[in-house]
């Protein structure tokens, strides 16, 4: 009987290693919501809190998307699209022509540095063209160069955008960008094209020139015996564009002492920084902050030691948290970078907690996710599952165009609606779902297994002990 548990136990560990996963149904996720794509094909869309917070892996990989007959469809995620820098509107700048000729030339500017050199301040050169247009002057031969007065663009990032006259003929050459603080050493800033053809019936130009902090005056030259006609130089500041990202509210436990905070975080929630919200004014704090290392290797214990397993932190920073008014204007703290995921945060503060506790909240960045969208419709979107492997993928570069890696181009659909609960309400379904049947059936055979494996070995004690008086007999 012993031989013969021993060896069901051992098939069926077998057949559940072996066994096929079995296909994931929609019912089996923690969470589910409707998905706005109406018609087949390739559809890009952005994660929301509730995908992350359903989520039961760091990478997503319990997350699918279903159509009506309950197939998973192929996923790929694909990158952030490229920030779109802001620009602001162009600002014309003072310029005048400067002669041909080098003795000429450098009179002139010997002249302006004359004049900067007379104030401390350097506020009193004035650059500005002469009684006649600067396009007719520079019809003349005696163009040589273009003064430009730029003091107004200092610590600026943007384009010198250099406008050709409309009645000028058009042009096509190479110019060198110098740039100098005080008219007297001059030093190479950029160099590039200068174009303008109207022959081709649409006016193709080449007339703009990246600066970064550009000098206090530049000059324009060229090589060429052409001399381009400007009626106009613009600077055009080009702006970090700013992104808003989400925030989510994560929940927190304040100890006995009111000197460390925990705070819950949705470990698939891929956060960048983390905000305290202080709940009052003129108040402040400051905490070291610790991240839950999830992904520690457990440390060995003897067997006298405790059984609870010891957690491990790792500090990522200080923090300085405040809600102070500054001239009118309420100025808070700066926020902590996050540079890995974890499951809990801690908050030791040099000093217990009055008052209210602070809000903790957490900036995070949505993934966007390609999927192909197969008929029937309507889809849906589900995330919550643990031991799941991932599902099916696609190969976006090969879907995607070159010049789009972020699929900008591709139709794009929403997530909508409220969160629908699994089987067991926002958790994962911990009933037995038809891929582990063949786990819960071996638990039960090896549990039945002990059972007789003990009833065996009292049966044994039994007979020794029956046996135990003859024996002294016989060796009476």
């Amino acid at each position: 009987m012993k031989t013969t548990i021993v060896q069901w136990a051992l098939l069926l560990l077998l057949a559940s290693s072996n066994a096929p996963a079995q296909t994931a149904r929609i019912e089996d996720f923690a969470v589910r919501l409707p998905l706005s794509a109406g018609s087949e094909g390739l559809h890009v869309l952005e994660l929301t809190e509730a995908v992350y917070r359903g989520a039961r892996t760091r990478t997503l990989a319990d997350m699918r998307i279903f159509n009506a007959r309950g197939e998973a469809l192929p996923i790929a995620f694909l990158p952030s699209p490229p920030a779109k820098p802001a620009t602001a509107a162009p600002v014309d700048l003072r310029f005048v022509p400067l002669p041909a000729a080098a003795d000429a030339r450098d009179s002139l500017l010997r002249m302006y540095a004359l004049r900067v050199e007379r104030d401390r301040d350097r506020a009193v050169v004035e650059i500005t063209p002469e009684p006649q247009s600067a396009a007719a002057a520079a019809r003349t031969p005696s163009v040589g160069a273009y003064l430009i007065d730029a003091r107004s663009l200092k610590d600026f990032r943007g384009q010198l955008v250099l406008v050709l006259d409309a009645d000028a003929p058009d042009y096509a050459g190479t110019i060198e960008i110098q740039g100098s603080e005080d008219l007297v050493s001059w030093r190479r800033v950029t160099s590039g094209p200068l174009t303008r053809n109207r022959k081709l019936g649409e006016v193709i130009e080449r007339t703009a020139f990246n600066l970064n902090r550009p000098p206090s005056f530049m000059r324009i030259g060229w090589g060429s015996a052409e001399i381009p006609v400007l009626a106009n130089a613009q600077f055009i500041e080009q702006r970090e564009s700013t992104v808003t990202l989400p925030r989510a509210t994560l929940a927190t436990t304040l100890s006995d002492d009111r000197r460390t905070l925990y705070v819950d975080v949705p470990e698939a929630l891929p956060i960048e920084q983390v905000y305290i919200r202080m709940p009052e004014q003129n108040r402040i704090l400051r905490a070291n902050v610790y991240r839950h290392d999830v992904l520690a290797r457990p440390h060995r214990r003897s067997p006298l030691s405790s059984r609870r397993t010891p957690e491990s932190w790792q500090m990522i920073g200080s923090i300085e948290a405040f809600r102070v008014m500054r001239n009118g204007v309420e100025v808070e703290g700066a926020p902590l970078a996050m540079n890995s995921g974890t499951d809990r945060l801690r908050f030791e503060f040099a000093e217990p907690l009055q008052g209210d506790v602070p809000i903790i909240e957490a900036q995070w960045r949505p993934h966007r996710v390609l999927f192909a969208a197969l008929a029937p419709g309507p889809y849906s979107i589900a995330a919550g599952r643990k031991g799941i492997e991932p599902g099916p993928s696609l190969d976006a570069r090969s879907l995607l165009a070159l010049n789009d890696p972020a699929g900008t181009q591709i139709a794009t659909a929403a997530i909508g609606g409220v969160p629908q609960p699994g089987i067991n309400g926002l958790q994962p379904a911990r009933g037995a779902s038809p891929d582990h049947w063949a786990r819960y059936l071996l638990w039960i055979v090896l549990g039945a297994a002990v059972m007789g494996l003990a009833w065996m070995a009292w049966r044994l004690s039994l007979q020794i002990k029956q046996q135990a008086p003859g024996e002294k007999e016989q060796e009476k």
